[in-house]
């Protein structure tokens, strides 16, 4: 850290900063501020940081998201007092939701300027509540307070932000006056004694185990004894963490030969050579038909939830012995169907079942699985090939199959997200993806996708919704000013899309006013403004053509697809039409 000890803010921020670097620390995010000077300038001080500054406290905090959801590191949010850090909410809830890593470091002001109607001071301790795994209010520096006491502060706050379950810790700093870098009149010299053997370590002052849970051997002996006996089982991926926990159900996959349901967001249902991957299960389960001929009688969940709300009420109607194996110890069950909650990691389960010489293979439904699939998959491409102009299903099946192996692929919330669920292609191989699905939401999506990218190392496309892309409209900003290579695919139906869908669609005018809530604006300015790349395609060839060559390109970009709320419905009905007839004939 920085050896000028005349302040004594600055001491105590430098020793924040420089201990959350020791412990792994990367991706440093802040907005402006008067009381976050000393935090700001000991990040910018510090010669391994390059901070992500932007004007919104909100946008800020989302790119952290981003940057840890594609790391599996904390992030850091560094904000100001007042309502700057309640503009981080959104974000901790949806970290929270999804247990993704991050360290939220808040400026306040001190005791005596508090709930005495001061200035820009509210009441920011345990302000994230319960979405916040630990927290801890900071008192102002003062001599009277180890300097020890700062590190093993900083260290706690990464343990409990990594540990199982992993999400977001509140540090709240307090400071007095000087908040400038001057000299506050002390010599802090022998204050610092105490830690010269830090100092000179490289490493933080506690360094903490993380802790492995494993189930229990009667449990599991029971789990797998009845699998093996089952003779109609599925295998249902959810959302998975990070790519060493991909690894390790891709080894536990390996020794189960029975139809694999994986979710967009499992990082398996773009691409894998595993043969028992059903791509468009979704689909199959439009036929009340199929849902009665293939119906488990024992279902294994891996990972998160799922985004088809088809598989869901699959899962709770099948009556099927339903097992949920995850790496945390929250409940993940909103049917209330659970029969055994696992709570380890799918690497112990492989190694077990290796030691059992255990393998299922005998599933009796598993060509009838991969039979519709196929079908299904020559009904959708026959479908949605045509030139014509370009509809949603059509552009997120054009992304999953152009999009390089080595990219990845961020999904907004809504339509965009479950288009790439059900009609994506299928490959041997497919990118990186994540979406915001902890409390699937709208707000910070193309802040998220810039933190993602930019902690990804790699080329990214973000498939997003007209109203989301409005809603964090100004984070464009930080896709140009961090020259990021991403490809936007804004979908422009003109308003809520997803709300056609439901029943609420048949009350006319009022729909029309409350759910379509339609803008009229088109993006060529905005991506003007920001000086993005443009493309308005207008058939889905130019789309095809334009999105191959824009996945190649450096910095960021903008390709606005224009479409109509009733024209995405009839595309929708019409598919889903020709998939029912082609299973009924099947």
């Amino acid at each position: 850290m920085n050896d000028r000890f005349d302040n004594l803010n600055y001491i105590w921020a430098g020793l924040m900063v420089d201990e959350l670097v020791r412990n792994g620390a990367e991706c440093f995010c802040m907005a402006s501020g008067s009381r976050s000077a000393p935090l700001a300038l000991a990040m910018a001080r510090h010669p391994s940081i390059h901070p992500v500054i932007h004007c919104d406290e909100r946008a800020t905090a989302f790119f952290a998201l981003g940057h840890a959801r594609a790391t599996g590191r904390p992030a850091v949010w560094v904000t100001t007092s007042g309502t700057a850090v309640a503009n981080g909410l959104p974000a901790v809830i949806e970290a929270s939701q999804d247990r993704v890593p991050l360290i939220l470091i808040t400026a306040d002001r001190p005791p005596e300027m508090r709930d005495c109607g001061s200035n820009q001071t509210i009441d920011q301790v345990n302000l994230f509540g319960r979405y916040s795994r630990w927290q801890f209010d900071m008192p102002c520096p003062d001599t009277d307070i180890p300097a020890e006491m700062i590190l093993t502060t900083v260290d706690q706050a990464y343990y409990r932000a990594t540990r199982s379950p992993a999400g977001p810790v509140h540090i709240n700093c307090m400071f007095r006056e000087p908040l400038a870098p001057e000299p506050d009149g002390g010599d802090y010299h022998v204050y610092m004694d105490s830690l010269r053997s830090w100092r000179s370590s490289g490493g933080p002052f506690t360094r903490y185990s993380q802790s492995v849970s494993f189930p229990e051997d009667r449990v599991l002996d029971m789990v797998l004894k009845e699998a093996e006996e089952a003779g109609r089982g599925i295998i249902v991926l959810g959302k998975l963490e990070w790519e060493g926990e991909r690894e390790s159900v891709r080894a536990l996959l390996g020794r189960i030969s029975w139809p694999v349901l994986a979710d967009v967001t499992s990082g398996f249902r773009l691409g894998c050579d595993l043969e028992n991957i059903i791509p468009y299960y979704d689909h199959i389960l439009l036929d009340a038909n199929m849902c009665d001929e293939l119906k488990p009688d024992f279902i294994w969940h891996i990972g998160g939830a799922v985004t088809s709300k088809r598989l869901q009420e699959f899962i709770r109607d099948s009556g099927a012995t339903y097992i949920v194996m995850k790496n945390h110890p929250l409940r993940q069950d909103p049917y209330h169907k659970a029969e055994y909650s696992l709570e380890t990691d799918p690497s112990s389960v492989s190694t077990l079942m290796n030691q059992r010489e255990i393998s299922f293979s005998n599933c009796s439904t598993l060509n009838a699985w991969k039979t519709a699939s196929g079908k299904i998959n020559e009904t959708v491409t026959g479908y949605l090939s045509n030139d014509g102009p370009p509809n949603e299903p059509s552009v997120a099946r054009s992304i999953s199959t152009t999009i390089p192996a080595d990219h990845g692929l961020f999904m907004a919330n809504s339509m965009p997200i479950r288009d790439m669920d059900m009609y994506a292609g299928f490959s041997d191989d497919g990118p990186s993806v994540a979406a915001n699905r902890g409390a699937s939401g709208i707000d910070g999506i193309i802040s998220t996708a810039a933190g993602y990218t930019s902690g990804l190392g790699a080329p990214v496309t973000l498939l997003i919704g007209d109203l989301a892309f409005i809603h964090d409209m100004a984070s464009l900003r930080l896709l140009k000013e961090l020259n990021l290579d991403i490809t936007v695919v804004l979908l422009n139906n003109n308003g809520g899309a997803i709300f056609s869908f439901l029943p609420v669609a048949a009350f006319g005018k009022e729909f029309e006013t409350c759910f379509g809530t339609p803008h009229d604006l088109t993006f060529e300015h905005a991506a003007r403004l920001f000086a993005l790349t443009y493309h308005n395609p207008a058939s889905q060839k130019e789309f095809d053509e334009v999105y191959r060559k824009a996945v190649h390109e450096k910095g960021p970009r903008l390709i606005e697809v224009n479409t109509t709320r009733p024209e995405n419905l009839d595309v929708h009905q019409a598919i889903r039409k020709h998939v029912i007839q082609a299973l009924e004939e099947g």
